[in-house]
């Protein structure tokens, strides 16, 4: 991207950087919020430090799951703008529904999307952290070690998010509306 993407200002987003407006997204389903990786200015929550040197999304799940203290805790990457509330809400049901899940995500057109979905940090925190000792730093290969994940196939998450609009990143400057700034 060639720029801090989670302090990018998207157009809708009210002035209010990509990691706030994410953050506020997952707010109708947390009670309580964590910044996996450093406090940002002008987004007010508590930030969990990457244990881990080089290690991608694997390494900020895992740090961040290791700060958990509830049974459940939903991930969203800090690049997706537009997660529809109700694909929140049946990821959720689905992990409250499996208790031997130790997540639950979808697989989109693009493939696994495991930076939304919801984690049991107790089944997966042991088997990520077993993966990174072992070398492993790609997070899906991470997620097809961990015991009983569920990964919704499209035909049952498209009800409740028909377009898969939340599962849209900002990984190039291509992706960004014309109108976002930095802040």
């Amino acid at each position: 991207m060639g720029r801090d993407k989670a302090m990018l200002v998207p157009d809708a987003g009210d002035g209010l950087p990509l990691a706030q407006v994410v953050l506020d997204s997952l707010c109708g389903v947390a009670g309580h919020s964590l910044l996996g990786g450093r406090s940002l200015p002008g987004v007010d929550v508590p930030a969990v430090a990457d244990q881990y040197d080089d290690a991608g999304p694997l390494g900020g799940v895992a740090s961040a799951l290791s700060a958990v203290r509830t049974p459940l805790a939903v991930v969203a990457a800090c690049d997706m703008p537009s997660i529809v509330p109700a694909l929140l809400q049946l990821l959720l049901d689905r992990a409250r529904g499996d208790g031997d899940a130790a997540a639950v995500m979808c697989r989109s057109d693009a493939g696994l999307e495991p930076l939304l979905g919801v984690w049991r940090p107790a089944l997966a925190l042991p088997v990520l952290r077993a993966a990174l000792a072992e070398g492993v730093r790609a997070l899906h290969v991470a997620v097809a070690r961990l015991p009983g994940a569920v990964v919704l196939a499209a035909e049952e998450w498209r009800g409740a998010d028909p377009r898969g609009d939340s599962f849209r990143n900002w990984n190039a400057p291509e992706d960004l509306p014309t109108t976002t700034t930095l802040l």
